[in-house]
């Protein structure tokens, strides 16, 4: 079975939620796949790399999403 976590970012270290979902999907087991997506995140995927028990990431960089909509 594999796991797609999708992560909460804001081009800045990855937000503890991310990591306490990638911790419940440890427990579940399997491969667990981490999304970056955004615009300028190949940092935050490049933390997202070095967490345990992550077996890949996945990149999803456009710069469209740079333009940000109100929370509603």
């Amino acid at each position: 079975m594999s796991i797609l976590v999708v992560t909460e970012h804001d081009n800045t270290p990855l937000r503890p939620v991310t990591l306490s979902v990638v911790a419940a999907a440890v427990e579940i087991g399997g491969e667990i796949d981490l999304l970056v997506a955004g615009n300028a995140c190949q940092s935050v995927a490049d933390e997202a790399s070095n967490i345990p028990g992550v077996f890949r990431v996945r990149l999803a960089d456009n710069p469209d999403t740079k333009i940000r909509l109100p929370r509603t």
